[in-house]
């Protein structure tokens, strides 16, 4: 037996959408056509303007197998007509006639455009023929062997005297009225026994659970992410004595620098002479190492990198990043770099400034760096 399946389509969750499950049944039927019912009411079969009491065949999007089942894709046209509830569905093709409890799937206000395909009418019947009057009496007979005219009534005398019109006959009304309450006596009862006598019908049995879990609607494919580059190890920095550094820095890669410093200091002022220079991606990694080695002063200079208060494209961004300058200058601040507090206020009031306009992002970096 086959078991009928509903739920809503994940690939439109605007709504509208929802996918039917014929699990058991792998092979796509040759009219995937299929009825909607539902009982106890008087317009219970689901057509193109919505329910109706006629029959009609409603066709799905598109048919697609899989190996759960064959799965039946409806758009808005089908979907909007149908509430969170129990109904019959019938596929004549498979011959298939199950119950189905329909999700909660929000509307799509608006619709497809498509229409749902309903049979043709019936051709009309043609009106019978009428029968050939009678013979008027009086009329020639082919075997007499002479021809009678035609005897023409003569008109009847007027009357002198005018007479009484024929008084119309007078029925009783009584008939009327008890065949009135015996309606109304029918319908009560019928109510009656409906809302009051009447059994709820038995919930469809449930199916024994299969080693494999039943996948109704498939999840959409996700987005491929793009890899994250892991930034340059560098060695770390043993903090010394803080001598002024040779002039052989000048030359040497910045692994090198790291390597050969004498001091955090060091470090921060070859990145410092790198900048002025034009070489702003050394002094970058070099800054880093500085601060990573607990330089205070460093962390300030890389939070000037991002400031966008002052910015400068390709110094070596492209854009400004408030999130990390304010990161940047919060780590100078604990560090006891007393030169961050005036660029850290300055960030504020420009992050102040972009709350006010409608930026989303502004009071949640002043959150997390200020509060």
């Amino acid at each position: 037996m086959s078991v009928v399946r509903a739920a809503a389509d994940p690939a439109h969750p605007e709504g509208g959408h929802a996918i039917i499950l014929l699990q058991g049944v792998m092979d796509i039927p040759a009219d995937p056509r299929f009825r909607i019912l539902r009982e106890g009411w008087g317009k219970g079969t689901l057509g193109p303007e919505g329910w109706q009491v006629s029959d009609a065949l409603i066709a799905p999007d598109r048919a697609e197998a899989s190996p759960q089942g064959v799965r039946l894709y409806l758009g808005p046209q089908v979907v909007d007509w149908l509430e969170a509830g129990p109904v019959i569905f019938r596929l004549p093709e498979a011959r298939i006639d199950a119950p189905l409890f329909w999700p909660d799937v929000p509307p799509l206000h608006g619709g497809s455009g498509h229409t749902i395909a309903v049979p043709p009418p019936p051709a009309p019947r043609a009106a019978p023929t009428p029968p050939a009057p009678p013979p008027l009496p009086g009329g020639e007979d082919p075997d007499a062997t002479i021809m009678l005219p035609r005897a023409i009534p003569a008109p009847a005398p007027a009357l002198s005297v005018p007479q009484p019109a024929a008084m119309a006959r007078r029925g009783s009304a009584l008939p009327w009225i008890l065949l009135a309450l015996l309606l109304l006596a029918a319908a009560a009862g019928g109510a009656y026994w409906w809302f009051v006598l009447r059994e709820p019908p038995a919930p469809p049995p449930e199916q024994p659970p299969t080693s494999e879990p039943v996948i109704i609607a498939p999840e959409p494919l996700p987005r491929p992410e793009r890899p994250i580059e892991p930034p340059p190890i560098l060695p770390p920095v043993r903090p010394q004595a803080e001598p002024q550094a040779p002039v052989t820095l000048d030359g040497l890669s910045v692994p090198e620098v790291v390597a050969r410093a004498a001091s955090p200091a060091a470090i921060a002022a070859e990145a410092a002479r790198r900048y002025e220079s034009g070489r702003y991606d050394d002094a970058l990694l070099l800054w880093e190492a500085a601060a990573r080695a607990g330089h205070a002063a460093s962390l300030t200079r890389l939070a000037g990198l991002y400031d966008p208060v002052g910015f400068t494209p390709g110094r070596p961004f492209r854009d400004p990043d408030p999130r990390q300058a304010a990161r940047h200058y919060r780590e100078a601040v604990t560090a006891g770099d007393q030169a961050a507090a005036e660029p850290r206020a300055r960030l504020r009031q420009w992050l102040d400034d972009r709350a006010r306009e409608g930026d989303i992002n502004a009071p949640l970096t002043i959150r997390d760096f200020w509060q």
